[in-house]
Parts: structure tokens; C-alpha cells; sequence
């Protein structure tokens, strides 16, 4: 019996013994994770727009008056001058307008020489005492409505040489072609955008703001614009914030005006606008970064030696669509969790991905 006894626990040692070197030898679960630092207002969210280098001013080019497109002269991103000619109409129905118009000018001047004529006859005749006075009178009339026939034909004509003019496109300053949509063979009405010109001169950075980070966009004093090109980081300022949403994003457009010369950038090029970090005493942090268990708040802070993470309470004193402002709990600088926060343990260890 005490054989069977010892035997026995004997085997129970070496079972616990194995089932000690099984979980001894088992890896350890590392779990990658992002995170922010406590503090920097630039790693939260709505406070780093995309944009893209723009022109100070744009021009929708149009022709002023309707027709057929039939020269297309300069394509997308030329560069043109001032006065240089894009594009042109079938003018053929404005010359003839032209013909007319000058022919009619002929006729009022030939129908004024005749009046003039006639009224230097009507006052000799006067002298002579073989008209009256009335007809001298009604004859200078003829020679005022004669006059004022021609007045109007000088007009009409004038205007119908500016509408030939305006059968061709021209660029109302140096720049470059943005966008060419006059095709030949389009059938253009008259004020219908078919080019538009970037005018040469200061870039911007168009971006579009959210509705909850306007007063934010609008009370910030300067921006820091970085080109996803590389090179130093400019600095910008509010320029303009629209008034009324963009129909299909439901954000509002916004234009950086940078500091300095700018008129090296390129049109179209990418770049990140950063706000700066707002003074004030509460930290901002992601809402992805609260645990809450119990009705109560928590951080996975994250030891940078270790690199192993440890559930922290924190004291929450607003929250917005975004982010929560934290009231105590949290020191700027530390480093936070910011996904995954619910499938962490105390003292698991982690792996710290690119923010």
C-alpha cells in the first residue's frame, strides 16, 4: 500500500512539474498597439487638415458671347501671358453682323452729306427770299436726324466689333491653365465656363473644415503647413472660412494664406496644416483612448522602459464628437493607448505602432 501511495505521488509531482515547464516555456502574448502622447495637440483628431496648394486667385474663363468652339489654342497646365489668345468660336455669323453694321454706317453718312447739302441750298434760297424760314428750319432737322442715324450706326457697329472680338478667349493675366474644357466642336453659351486660369502671384492651401473645429480653425492665430514633398515647414494664416457648407462633403472650404515667397510651390501639390497646441491646462485625448468599466473612465498608460501597459483611472470633464477633455488621471507627456483598449491586461506587454 505505501508503495502504491508513493508511486502515485510521485507521478502527481512530475505531472505538475511538466505542466510548470509547459507554461514557463510558452511565448508571451505581445500585442501591438497605437498611442498618443498626452499633451500634443497635434497627434488629436481635427487638428490636422489635408490640403492642397493653390492659387491666390482663380478665373473661370468664359466667352461673352455663345457659339461653336473651333480652335482649342493652349492646353492644361500651360503657362500663357497676359493677352494671349486660348481659344476661339466660328465667327463667321459676327463678321457677317460686322458687314451689316459697316454698311449701315455708310448709308447714315452718305443720308447726312445729302442733308447738309440740301440745307446749305435752303439757306441760299433763303437769302434770295425764294423760301421761307420754316423750311430752313424743318430742313435742319432732317440734317440733326441724319446726324443722330449716324451716332447710332458708329454705336451698333462698335458693338458689333466688340462681339467679334469676344468670338476669341484670351487670358485676362500671366499664369497658368488649370483646367481647358473648350473642345472644338462645343456649342458654348455665352458666360459658360471653359478654362480656368491660375494667376500667377502668392500660393494658398485650400482645406475643408468640419463643423465642430471651426472655432477652433477661426481662433487660431497661425498654422503650421508641412509639404508631403518635404523641405522646412511654412507658416500660414487664416485667410478665408467660408460661410455655408460644401453641398456634397457638408464641410466648409478654407484657404491658408502662407508667409514669405510662395510662388515657388507648385499648383496641386499636397500638404498637411497643423494647428498649434492651445494653451490651456486640460489635456485633450481621443475618445478610442477611454476604457470604461463600471461607469468609470480609464487610460492604458504605457511604461516606457517595460513597454508594458498599466489601466489607470482618469477624471473626464467634457467630451465632444472627437475628444475627451481630461481633468486628472493623465500628465502631459505620458503615453496613452489609443485602439484596442479594450482587449489589453494589466502588465501586458506591447508593441508601439507609427502614430
Amino acid at each position: 500500500m505505501k508503495k502504491t501511495i508513493t508511486a502515485s505521488l510521485a507521478l502527481l509531482g512530475a505531472l505538475a512539474l511538466s505542466a510548470c515547464q509547459d507554461k514557463a516555456s510558452a511565448p508571451e502574448d505581445i500585442r501591438p498597439v497605437r498611442y498618443i502622447v498626452a499633451g500634443d495637440a497635434a497627434a488629436l483628431s481635427g487638428s490636422r487638415y489635408a490640403g492642397e496648394i493653390r492659387a491666390r486667385h482663380e478665373t473661370q474663363l468664359a466667352f461673352r458671347v455663345a457659339g461653336k468652339v473651333v480652335a482649342k489654342l493652349v492646353n492644361s497646365g500651360e503657362r500663357v501671358k497676359k493677352g494671349q489668345p486660348l481659344a476661339r468660336l466660328d465667327p463667321s455669323d459676327y463678321q457677317l453682323d460686322l458687314a451689316a453694321k459697316q454698311a449701315q454706317l455708310a448709308a447714315a453718312e452718305s443720308d447726312l452729306a445729302q442733308q447738309q447739302l440740301n440745307l446749305k441750298r435752303y439757306r441760299e434760297l433763303l437769302a434770295k427770299q425764294f423760301i421761307s424760314q420754316a423750311q430752313v428750319d424743318a430742313q435742319s432737322n432732317g440734317v440733326n436726324a441724319a446726324q443722330a442715324k449716324v451716332n447710332q450706326a458708329r454705336a451698333a457697329l462698335s458693338a458689333s466689333r466688340n462681339q467679334t472680338a469676344y468670338a476669341t478667349l484670351t487670358a485676362d493675366a500671366d499664369g497658368v491653365v488649370s483646367q481647358m474644357q473648350a473642345e472644338p466642336g462645343l456649342v458654348v453659351a455665352a458666360g459658360q465656363p471653359v478654362a480656368k486660369l491660375s494667376q500667377d502671384g502668392s500660393r494658398e492651401v485650400a482645406i475643408q473644415v468640419p463643423e465642430n473645429a471651426l472655432e477652433t480653425v477661426r481662433k487660431a492665430g497661425s498654422f503650421r503647413v508641412t509639404l508631403w514633398k518635404g523641405g522646412a515647414p511654412l507658416e500660414g494664416k487664416l485667410r478665408e472660412l467660408a460661410a455655408d457648407a460644401d453641398p456634397v462633403t457638408r464641410t466648409y472650404p478654407a484657404r491658408i494664406a502662407l508667409s514669405g515667397d510662395s510662388r515657388g510651390l507648385q499648383l496641386g501639390m499636397t500638404a498637411d496644416v497643423v494647428l498649434p497646441a492651445q494653451a490651456s491646462h486640460q489635456l485633450r485625448l481621443p475618445l478610442s483612448a477611454l476604457l470604461d468599466l463600471q461607469g468609470k473612465h480609464y487610460v492604458w498608460k504605457i511604461d516606457d522602459k517595460t513597454l508594458r501597459v498599466s489601466r489607470k483611472p482618469v477624471e473626464v470633464a467634457a467630451i465632444d464628437s472627437d475628444n475627451a477633455v481630461i481633468a486628472s488621471g493623465v500628465r502631459a507627456g505620458d503615453k496613452v493607448v489609443t485602439a484596442g483598449v479594450h482587449l489589453l491586461h494589466e502588465q501586458q506587454r506591447i508593441k508601439l505602432l507609427d502614430r
